[in-house]
């Protein structure tokens, strides 16, 4: 082959269609290979949105649940603490009442 001059002028017009032929079909087959491909991404696209929409929604049921655990514990404690609370308010009052009993019965400077 001459180096200066155009392969169509010094290649059969045979041999040049038949490798423009195997070219078209090596195009083609990338083109079906990359159609391909992106269908398997898509769908893999679709299943991981899938996948994390349920991952998601997991998560927010737990966090629901946990939630409402930790408040019916919150109810409990501030139950038991009220009820505390009120034994000792009552507990205090008794013995005020009981020293002021003391303190009208003992002070001297309180007519009897």
């Amino acid at each position: 082959m001459d180096a200066g001059q155009p392969k169509i002028m010094v290649k059969p017009l045979p041999e040049i269609l038949d490798e423009l032929e195997n070219y078209i079909r090596r195009v083609e087959e990338a083109v079906k290979q990359a159609q391909a491909a992106a269908r398997e991404s898509r769908e893999a696209a679709a299943q991981a949105k899938i996948s994390g929409e349920k991952a998601a929604e997991a998560a927010q049921k737990a966090a629901e649940a946990a939630v409402a655990k930790v408040r019916e514990e919150a109810a409990r404690a501030i139950e038991a603490l009220s009820k505390k609370v009120g034994q000792e308010a009552l507990t205090l009052d008794r013995a005020f009442l009981a020293l002021k009993e003391r303190h009208l019965k003992d002070s001297p400077f309180l007519e009897k």
